[in-house]
């Protein structure tokens, strides 16, 4: 597929997904370096309270999250859905002091019932930032099956 057709809108919340929020952070990277500024970039992780839930549930409540740091946030500030459980949170002219907006997530999750680890990335350059947070991409799941009852059968035997 083309890469202009790809999309970068989350299916189940509406955000922006991780190619989409990756986009906005290179522009605002671009936009800080030429006029300067502090913006900060933040990881919120939510698996805890969302791997939990029984899989048909999961949507619903990404949607409820979703709405939570919507609300959480500023009109500047940009959100999107990274990766399964985690959001990405750009907070734009957030000032040197991060605190106030991670309590503030913190405290609207809470709320909510919602159990969130938020991870904020060391300020300057916005794609370092990103590599640090963002870390290794997560291993995919394999599927472990065996339909004769003994161990070490996979989904491929």
């Amino acid at each position: 597929m083309d890469d202009d057709l790809m999309p970068v809108v989350d299916e189940v919340t509406g955000l922006a997904n991780r190619r989409g929020f990756i986009e906005m952070l290179k522009m605002e990277e671009r936009r800080r370096a030429r006029y300067g500024g502090s913006p900060t970039l933040m990881i919120v992780d939510v698996e805890r309270s969302v791997a939990r839930l029984a899989p048909e549930a999961r949507p619903e409540m990404l949607v409820q999250v979703a709405a939570v740091l919507a609300d959480a946030i500023r009109d500047t500030d940009t959100l999107g859905r990274i990766d399964d459980y985690r959001f990405g949170l750009l907070a734009i002219g957030a000032g040197s002091a991060p605190t106030p907006i991670t309590g503030r997530l913190r405290l609207f999750l809470e709320m909510k019932g919602v159990q969130a680890t938020v991870a904020v990335g060391a300020p300057g350059d916005l794609e370092e930032a990103w590599r640090q947070l963002d870390g290794p991409a997560r291993p995919a799941l394999r599927v472990v099956r065996n339909d004769a009852g003994g161990p070490g059968a996979t989904a491929d035997d």
